[in-house]
């Protein structure tokens, strides 16, 4: 095994993979990522991989537009297939409110993100399976989408390994050796890494990981339900993701047969990431099938195919953690994404590997350091993953 690094990256996730990436194509040495499994083995493999800049928050905004220029050229900037589907993001809604539509249609306007308001009158043309009330209208979102987080993830590290990464699966941090403040190396089952710089991108188990140094970091780690349904032959036209702020719920293809859907929000639900329920329950199922059939006329008579249960790394104001941390030198993080993560996930780690060579980077990613510096907003209960 190799017995030195010029950068260690523990998680194979898409943080971590983009991260290494970047870092590579900017020439930042050897770098080496540790995964105790194999690449998008975590949560990123179950995420809704949708990307659309539906925020209120400048810095998600810059990311996610610079993340979808990267998807529709993936061959060109990464090269393989990330399973891109552009066919648009759409929310029904009741109120243009920020906090219940989940974006700053001001900012959005302002820094460039295509949308068209949709009258109640024209909301049958992007859905037309659904029912709408009298006092909903609809925003589209063009240019948004959604991939394949699992082919995206792996086509991200054929494309860091061609640049000389070295990805180590099925290898297990044990431990991480601090002297005189600074990071020397990391010890696994497989044997010690020697290195003066590791970046956290263990997702659920970024807290484990910095407890390895004495960082405490404020991570609860949450199960999160997500249906499976046949897909209707009403509906084999596949049109735009359906984001239904109203029920707070989001319906999507998932291939050729198949829909997922899942609620905004969360529910207080803390699982051991290693031993958690990956199934989904039959009140969980039901409550989930309630919200879909209430808008989807077509789903009301088609089978349910099961479902699965993703964890999300939820921090205290729902937003991640990025950036050096605690009094340990060459110890970064890039985690706690809790459940917002892949949509830029390709793109952070180019703004992050600028931060860690440089000092800074085109966008500031300074926002999400810890403890928080700036005035981020808390993400609002039922927004913070604004589907």
């Amino acid at each position: 095994m190799t017995s030195t690094a010029d950068v260690i990256i523990i998680g194979a996730g898409v943080q971590g993979i983009g991260l290494a990436f970047h870092l590579a194509k900017a020439g930042a040495g050897s770098i080496v990522v540790l995964e105790k499994k194999h690449v998008a083995a975590g949560p990123t493999a179950k995420s809704g991989a949708m990307i659309r800049p539906l925020f209120s928050q400048e810095i998600y905004i810059r990311l996610v537009l610079e993340a979808t220029r990267a998807f529709e050229h993936w061959d060109h900037v990464y090269g393989g297939d990330p399973g891109f589907v552009q066919k648009g993001f759409f929310r029904i809604t009741d109120t243009l409110d920020v906090d219940r539509l989940g974006g700053d249609l001001q900012l959005m306007q302002r820094l460039g993100v295509p949308f068209q308001r949709v009258p109640h009158n024209d909301l049958s043309l992007y859905s037309p399976s659904s029912e709408f009330r009298g006092d909903e209208t609809g925003l589209l979102l063009t240019k948004s989408g959604y991939a394949d987080p699992i082919k995206t993830t792996n086509s991200l590290a054929a494309a860091a390994i061609r640049c000389g990464v070295v990805i180590k699966e099925g290898v297990r941090v044990t431990g991480i050796e601090v002297c005189g403040g600074q990071v020397q190396a990391v010890t696994t089952d497989a044997g010690r890494i020697a290195t003066k710089l590791i970046v956290n991108c263990a997702g659920a188990w970024s807290d484990r990981v910095a407890a390895m140094v004495g960082v405490t970091l404020p991570i609860a780690i949450h199960r999160i339900p997500t249906t499976l349904y046949h897909r209707p032959l009403s509906l084999r036209d596949e049109g735009p993701i359906l984001s239904d702020g109203v029920n707070q719920v989001y319906v999507r293809a998932s291939g050729d047969s198949f829909l997922r859907a899942a609620a905004f929000g969360w529910s207080h639900d803390p699982v051991d990431p290693d031993l958690y329920d990956e199934t989904i329950s039959r009140k969980q199922h039901d409550s989930l099938r309630t919200l879909v059939d209430r808008r989807c006329t077509a789903m009301r008579k088609t089978p349910s195919a099961g479902g699965f249960a993703a964890i999300y790394d939820m921090t205290p104001d729902a937003h991640p953690i990025v950036g050096p941390i605690g009094d340990v030198a060459g110890f970064w993080c890039n985690c706690g994404w809790s459940g917002n993560g892949f949509a830029s996930g390709p793109i952070v780690g180019r703004h992050l590997a600028a931060q860690i060579l440089h000092g800074e980077s085109e966008i500031d990613l300074s926002p999400f350091a810890w403890p928080r510096v700036g005035d981020l907003t808390p993400r609002p209960d039922l927004a913070w993953v604004s589907r």
